[in-house]
């Protein structure tokens, strides 16, 4: 469905506008949705939406005063175009998140405004024929699309008969005023017509013939320029839904299972291409389908064919929205000059102040028009990588789950977290367990969130989290944790098992996604012959003069351990590494920049300084990138998105530290996790963040951890060592100088880790925040 369009409609009839806007608001709001329709044409959705929003805001509040005099009757009909175009989006939402009131609310205000239409136009007879016929055309063809509209959130309820009537209503309509549609709702009437018939013979069957009717082809780009899915997807969730209202849950499956694969199918080909921007968009796209899944695999979790069902929508829900390197991050190519040269440019979109615009100030749509600069240059980046083929084995190809188990040695599991959303406050967590002979995925129902600070509480960890977990394993003793929501933050080694703690009996790996433990798996291990080059970050000073002490958390004293951790590092590397020291004044935010596009192969990063974790506080009224309230542990910042809201500090912080300033993506000396994301490390092997919560981020359904760990990742780095605690100097120092020492020794990054815990473990047992503090994500 297209948008109606009050000037293409008007050029159609060869007639212009027949009052003009004069009110400065009404106009500055018209352009703001014009400018909407624009940016949908160029795939940018969320853009699109936002300002139709803005829009469709101002145009409500001038009609809050609707007298119905003639003066009404264009606003009104422009207000209902503005929130027409947003219909099908809502539709498209998911209806047990609490979405299914917005997409209500829309189109009620939809028939509101038709009944004003209607309403004025009766009024005012007296008005020249001419201008009856013009708008009593506009008001038509807005009440067929409503119509449509209605029709398929009919089918999204299951409400086959009101769909139907809509349906032809809406068609009835559309065959006198907008015949561009005819075909488009002729399709959608004779597909609910398809669904409300019997089903006959298996899901195949059903599916094939729905084929039939409606194309379930797409392109990316096609559904980011449309805002939403082709109609095969609405109907396919209803075959389903049929089957399990029958209690066939054995067909139910299948249908969701086939609906996923046909998702994958247009998608697999963009998917090592996708930057986290498109991402993010089709992951809203895809939304109410992936959720659905989730929901009904949550009302029927014990019923085993399940846990397939979630392994497999769990890989594309990863493909999708999962962490990972950007495309120009996976190649040396990524450095080729034509991309270094649109790096610059890009650079300067991103540095610009006016990014950095908060919701409530004036100008603050500046800033979509920086946005849409953005993406146009980094499509054309990844365009150039595409087209020449530069990208060589960077994704993971799936089929469905069994494809794992090839990867599996065995003496190996993969225990795979799954996330599932109860309501807004609670969820339901699940595990699944594959090894190499697992003819089905191990499915293990967790606790909810809501009961996890009383098991904590009362050390039942082994009894309500492990046990369960462990009846899968039998004697395997390296296992893969591919980690959701709060347990990624969960302390797996500290876990009593058998007189132990689960450190001392496994060899534990921590990822973010299955796809990561696929590439590790490909990936030769690393090994301390390679030729390294160290970068290093320490002493940092945020003020002069530098107070002499202070723990590595939110504020900014100065870290006399931070510079003496990097310069005994120093003296620790074997012949063949190559050290990059920035101490003290050196330690600063433009110099880390200088970093993308610079690292050198098997590189690593080590940052030795204060981390920040802040929560969002739209009270906050102006740019500044924290303000601290009664409790000075707990800061607070104004900006929404967690990437600019988690991040660290290096030399000169305390300029702007909690200073009512704007943002400075360069030289203020916070760098945050936004910033992180936009470099290019590629060549990096692992990233240590020597910090108090470096580790930590913001949790969000479906998309994972937003924070310096999904930051690093996103530009290149394989491995990110963190602490999900607050941590003294001399406890870091301890930690950290041990791991490089197991390293120097010739073992491997993670047996280095390993040994690291299990020594200070054994010196120090007591001390928990020590040897389970940080956490080695691959």
């Amino acid at each position: 469905m297209s948008f109606v369009c009050a000037k293409d409609f008007s050029e159609l009839n060869q007639t212009p506008y027949f009052q003009i806007l004069t009110d400065d608001s009404l106009q500055y709001a018209w352009r703001l949705y014009t400018k909407s329709v624009d940016w949908q044409e160029k795939a940018y959705p969320s853009l699109c939406f936002a300002l139709s929003e803005e829009a469709e805001r101002i145009f409500n509040r001038k009609l809050e005063n609707c007298d119905f005099s003639w003066y009404y009757l264009e606003i009104a009909l422009r207000n209902l175009e503005i929130s027409l175009s947003r219909n099908r989006r809502l539709i498209d939402k998911d209806e047990e998140s609490g979405l299914e009131i917005a997409s209500i609310f829309n189109l009620l205000k939809v028939s509101t405004n038709l009944v004003r239409v209607k309403t004025i136009l009766e009024n005012h007879p007296e008005q020249p024929d001419s201008l009856h016929i013009f708008y009593s055309n506009w008001f038509q063809k807005c009440k067929a699309r409503y119509l449509s509209d209605c029709a398929l959130y009919r089918i999204k309820k299951g409400e086959m008969q009101k769909a139907l009537t809509s349906s032809e209503e809406a068609l009835d309509l559309i065959q006198c005023y907008d015949t561009c549609l005819l075909a488009d709702v002729t399709c959608q009437k004779r597909t609910i017509q398809y669904l409300m018939q019997p089903s006959v013979g298996g899901v195949q069957e059903a599916i094939d013939g729905l084929r039939q009717l409606v194309s379930p082809v797409f392109t990316k780009d096609e559904i980011l320029r449309k805002g939403t899915l082709p109609l095969f997807y609405l109907c396919v969730m209803q075959i389903a839904r049929r089957y399990e209202e029958k209690g066939d849950l054995t067909q139910a499956i299948q249908t969701y299972r086939l609906l996923l694969i046909e998702i994958r199918k247009y998608l697999n080909k963009d998917i090592p291409y996708l930057l986290a921007e498109e991402k993010k968009e089709i992951g809203l796209l895809l939304q109410y389908y992936l959720d659905t899944v989730q929901h009904f695999s949550l009302r029927h979790i014990e019923y085993g064919p399940v846990s397939e069902l979630l392994l497999d929508h769990s890989l594309l829900k990863e493909d999708i929205l999962s962490i990972g390197p950007s495309p120009i991050c996976q190649t040396e190519e990524g450095r080729q000059p034509l991309i270094m040269d649109l790096q610059q440019a890009i650079d300067s979109i991103y540095t610009a102040s006016d990014y950095y615009l908060l919701s409530g100030n004036p100008l603050y749509f500046n800033k979509f028009q920086l946005q849409t600069e953005l993406m146009d240059l980094k499509r054309k980046q990844v365009s150039l990588i595409k087209n020449k083929r530069l990208l060589k084995n960077t994704s993971v190809e799936w089929t469905d789950w069994n494809d794992l188990k090839k990867y599996l040695e065995p003496h190996e599991a993969l225990v795979k977290i799954i996330d599932l959303p109860i309501n807004f406050f609670d969820r339901q967590y699940v595990a699944l367990v594959v090894t190499s002979d697992s003819s089905s995925p191990g499915m293990v129902l967790l606790p909810k969130k809501r009961d996890f600070f009383r098991i904590l509480l009362k050390n039942q960890e082994t009894e309500k989290i492990w046990n369960p977990i462990y009846q899968f394993l039998g004697n395997r003793k390296d296992l893969y944790f591919c980690l959701e929501g709060d347990l990624i933050e969960f302390q797996w080694s500290n876990i009593p098992f058998q007189k132990k703690k689960l450190l001392d009996i496994y060899n534990l790996h921590y990822l973010l996604s299955t796809s990561d433990f696929v590439k590790l798996k490909q990936e030769q291990a690393d090994s301390i012959h390679f030729k390294r080059d160290l970068y290093g970050f320490g002493g940092a000073y945020f003020s002069a003069p530098p107070s002499l002490k202070g723990m590595r958390g939110q504020g900014a004293q100065y870290l006399p351990g931070s510079r003496e951790e990097l310069c005994r590092i120093d003296t620790m590397l074997p012949e063949g590494w190559k050290s990059h020291l920035f101490l003290g004044r050196e330690a600063n935010k433009s110099n880390f920049l200088q970093l993308s596009f610079r690292t050198a192969p098997h590189s690593v990063i080590h940052i030795a300084t204060h981390g920040f974790s802040l929560l969002y506080d739209e009270t906050v009224s102006d740019g500044r990138i924290v303000s601290f309230k009664e409790n000075s542990w707990i800061g607070t910042s104004a900006y929404k998105d967690p990437m600019m809201r988690h991040g660290f500090l290096l030399t000169g912080a305390n300029r702007y530290w909690n200073k009512p300033v704007p943002y400075d993506a360069i030289d203020s000396g916070i760098v945050t996790a936004q910033d992180v994301s936009q470099m290019n490390l590629f060549g990096t092997d692992l990233v240590i963040l020597s910090a108090c919560r470096s580790a930590s981020g913001e949790m969000k359904d479906g998309e994972g951890l937003f924070g310096l760990i999904r930051a690093f990742k996103v530009a290149g780095a394989k491995a990110v060592l963190a602490n999900v605690n607050n941590i003294s100097d001399s406890e870091t120092i301890s930690f950290i100088t041990t791991f490089y020492r197991y390293w120097m020794e010739g073992n491997n990054m993670f047996d280095a880790f390993c040994r690291t815990q299990r020594e200070l473990m054994n010196v120090d047992p007591e001390n928990e925040f020590l040897w389970t503090g940080f956490v080695l994500f691959e």
